[in-house]
């Protein structure tokens, strides 16, 4: 049951989250841990926004976020946007206004789910699980990317195999001073010949 609902119209928000700009999310209060229908409320609310746990968050992508408070059998919703402000230290001083729409929930009646039916909800199918495991060394970035790691030995570049062409070879050096030497030859030669004449 929903009590003292207040519509986003209500509320004049200033800034207004980005389109598609997924909320962060918080649960506050142990019951969202200890009772089973708070718990599936928090499974609901998770999957309305499809969100998945994240290690690193950038302060900078954050714009609203979504605050559900648990006191007994009622549930706050409350839907704030971020700011962040300037502070003295390297963490900045973070401002919340209110956006909506807010409401309080009363859980009063619970339907649980048939166990067949709920482990059919939570199949996942054989094509996304043959993606999710991927081999080793591989792992998917945030943007859906697959990436690889390859280790490779120290390669030395004079052992390296490349394609031998006869004109770059060593000995062909020698043959062509040689052939240099000789012509030097030829022309000190015919300068000396010259000169005697």
């Amino acid at each position: 049951v929903l009590t003292e609902v207040n519509p986003a119209c209500l509320f004049s928000a200033n800034s207004a989250p980005s389109y598609q700009n997924k909320p962060l999310i918080v649960f506050q209060g142990d019951a969202f841990e200890t009772d089973t229908k708070l718990e599936g409320l928090k499974n609901f609310f998770l999957d309305m926004f499809a969100h998945k746990a994240m290690d690193k968050i950038n302060l900078g992508g954050l714009e609203h976020v979504i605050v559900l408070t648990a006191e007994g059998s009622k549930v706050a919703f409350r839907h704030y946007s971020i700011s962040f402000k300037k502070s003295g230290g390297r963490v900045p001083r973070v401002e919340l206004e209110e956006l909506g729409p807010s409401f309080n929930m009363e859980l009063r009646r619970e339907r649980e789910a048939s166990a067949d039916i709920k482990r059919a909800a939570c199949r996942v199918p054989k094509q996304v699980k043959a993606q999710s495991k991927l081999k080793k060394n591989y792992e998917r970035n945030a943007l859906g990317e697959t990436m690889g790691r390859i280790h490779m030995q120290k390669q030395s570049l004079d052992e390296f195999q490349t394609r031998k062409v006869k004109a770059l070879k060593r000995g062909r050096d020698k043959v062509v001073e040689a052939e240099r030497a000789k012509e030097e030859a030829k022309r000190a030669k015919r300068m000396d010949d010259s000169d005697e004449e």
